[in-house]
C-alpha cells in the first residue's frame, strides 16, 4: 500500500485525477454494482414469491378436485345398493315324517342371502325373481301350470313376507317344434343349442326390507314334485327411482353434476377462510382492545391505591357505615 501510494503522489501530486477521475468512476461503478445487485435480489425474491404461490395454488386446488371427487364417490357407494344379487337354488325333495299330515314331498330349496348381516338396503325396493332352467320334454308340457311359493325369513327363521306365483313352460305347436328342430339341427347336434326354456317367476315385485326383521334367507317351493330341472337361479335385483335412477343409467353426468357442486361449495368455504385470515385487522382490533383495558385497569388500580394514601380512614369506615345499613 505504501509502494502505490508512493506511485499516486508522484504521478497525481495534486490529487486532481483522484479526484474527479478516479473516484467518481468507482463511486459510479459502486452504486451501479449495488443497483445490480439489489435488483438481482428483488427479482430472485419475486420469482421465489410466484414460484411459492404458484405451487400453493396448485397444491391447494389438487386437495380440493380430490377432496370433491373423494365425496362424491363416498356418496354414491353409501347411498346407492348393489344393483343384482345372483344365488344358485339346489333344489331337493322334502322328506317327509309318517306323522306330518300336512307335509308333501315337493322341491325345496333354502337360499342363504347372507349369514347375519344386513343384505338388502332398508327403503329400496327389490324385485326378486326365480329361473328355472326347463327342459321342452313331453313330460314338463303335461305338466301345465305348476306353483312356486317363496318365503323370506330373518335370522331367527321368522316370516317377513311370502309370496306365490303360477307359471308353465311357454307353448309351442308341434308344427313350430318341427321347423325348429330342422332350422337348429346343426347346432342341437354339436352341442351349442339345447331344447330348453328359461323360465321367469317374479316371486316379489316391489319387496321392502324391514329394519327390525332383516332378509336373511329365503325358502323356495315349487308345488309339483315330477315337474323336471336342469338348474335355478335366484335374483335379487334394485328398482331404483328418483336420485338412485339417474346416477345409475348417467353415471358419468351424474359424476360431473357431483364432483362439480361439492368443488363449488368447498371453494366457497376456500374463498371466505382466505378472507377472514388475510385480513388482520380483527387481530389488530383484538390487540388494542386488549391494550386499553389493561391500561383502563392499571388506572383504576393506581386511583384506588392514591385514594387509599390520601384517606386511609374513609376504607374503615365504609364496612360499618355498610352494616349499619344492612341492620337499618
Amino acid at each position: 500500500m505504501g509502494l502505490i501510494g508512493l506511485v499516486l503522489m508522484i504521478l497525481d501530486p495534486f490529487k486532481i485525477v483522484r479526484n474527479y477521475v478516479f473516484k467518481p468512476v468507482a463511486t459510479l461503478g459502486l452504486a451501479a454494482a449495488e443497483e445490480y445487485r439489489a435488483r438481482k435480489e428483488k427479482s430472485v425474491t419475486t420469482t421465489k414469491n410466484v414460484f411459492l404461490k404458484l405451487l400453493v395454488v396448485v397444491l391447494v386446488g389438487f386437495s380440493v378436485v380430490w377432496a370433491s371427487i373423494f365425496l362424491y364417490l363416498y356418496f354414491y357407494y353409501s347411498y346407492m345398493p348393489s344393483v343384482l344379487h345372483v344365488k344358485d337354488v339346489h333344489l331337493n325333495i322334502r322328506e317327509c315324517q309318517d306323522n306330518a299330515y300336512d307335509c308333501k314331498p315337493y322341491p325345496t330349496a333354502n337360499v342363504a342371502l347372507t349369514n347375519h348381516q344386513r343384505f338388502l338396503m332398508v327403503g329400496q325396493p327389490y324385485k326378486i325373481v326365480l329361473n328355472l332352467e326347463m327342459p321342452e320334454s313331453e313330460h314338463n308340457g303335461k305338466i301345465g301350470m305348476f306353483t312356486v311359493c317363496g318365503t323370506v325369513k330373518d335370522y331367527g327363521h321368522v316370516e317377513v313376507a311370502r309370496s306365490c306365483r303360477m307359471s308353465m313352460l311357454h307353448y309351442k305347436s308341434d308344427l313350430l317344434k318341427t321347423i325348429l328342430t330342422f332350422v337348429f339341427a346343426p347346432l342341437l347336434v354339436f352341442g351349442y343349442r339345447e331344447e330348453k326354456q328359461l323360465v321367469t317367476v317374479e316371486l316379489f315385485s316391489n319387496f321392502l326390507d324391514d329394519s327390525t326383521h332383516p332378509a336373511t334367507n329365503i325358502d323356495i317351493t315349487i308345488h309339483c314334485r315330477d315337474i323336471q330341472l336342469y338348474s335355478a337361479q335366484l335374483q335379487v335385483v334394485a328398482n331404483f327411482t328418483g336420485l338412485r335412477y339417474l346416477m345409475f343409467n348417467w353415471p358419468v353426468l351424474s359424476a360431473l353434476i357431483g364432483i362439480t357442486t361439492n368443488l363449488f361449495f368447498i371453494l366457497i368455504v376456500c374463498v371466505l377462510s382466505w378472507y377472514h385470515w388475510d385480513d388482520t385487522e380483527w387481530i389488530s382490533d383484538i390487540r388494542d382492545r386488549y391494550q386499553q383495558i389493561v391500561k383502563g385497569v392499571s388506572k383504576v388500580n393506581a386511583a384506588m391505591e392514591q385514594t387509599k394514601a390520601v384517606n386511609p380512614l374513609k376504607d374503615t369506615d365504609t364496612p360499618s357505615k355498610d352494616w349499619l345499613l344492612d341492620e337499618e
